[in-house]
């Protein structure tokens, strides 16, 4: 898999991988929402390395404002599956993204603590597709 998927990939888990279902309220609960975008989240440390994913993307959100960071995120991982060999994943739009760095969810909240090597291992270690 070349670099660009896999960061593509971890972007849009650790933007979703935040969500807790026990929280009712919107945005604490987490999940999809684009907060990977403000320093704060991107500074976690499970994020490291985000942050040239962020930038690759960058240039599309500002052709594309409409589209909002969380959608964004999620379809760039979709294209990163299918350009890796794998399906065409269906995509939904309309992801509500966060508006403020106060929003975010505070460092801790991603499920596991697998380092970026783990990561890499495991999925040479399991076919998804």
């Amino acid at each position: 898999m070349r670099p660009f998927p896999l960061k593509q990939l971890r972007l849009a888990w650790h933007d979703a991988g935040t969500y807790n279902k026990n929280i009712e309220e919107w945005p604490l609960r987490g999940g999809a929402n684009g907060s990977l975008r403000f320093e704060i989240e991107i500074k976690h440390a499970a994020n490291a390395g985000l942050v040239n994913a962020l930038k690759l993307l960058q240039p599309i959100k500002d052709k594309y404002s409409g589209v909002t960071y969380a959608d964004l995120f999620q379809l760039a991982s979709a294209t990163a599956v299918e350009e890796a060999g794998g399906p065409k994943i269906p995509i939904k739009y309309g992801r509500v993204d966060v508006s403020e760095p106060e929003q975010c969810p505070e460092e801790g909240r991603l499920p596991g603590k697998l380092t970026v090597k783990e990561e890499i291992s495991n999925s040479k270690k399991k076919q998804v597709w």
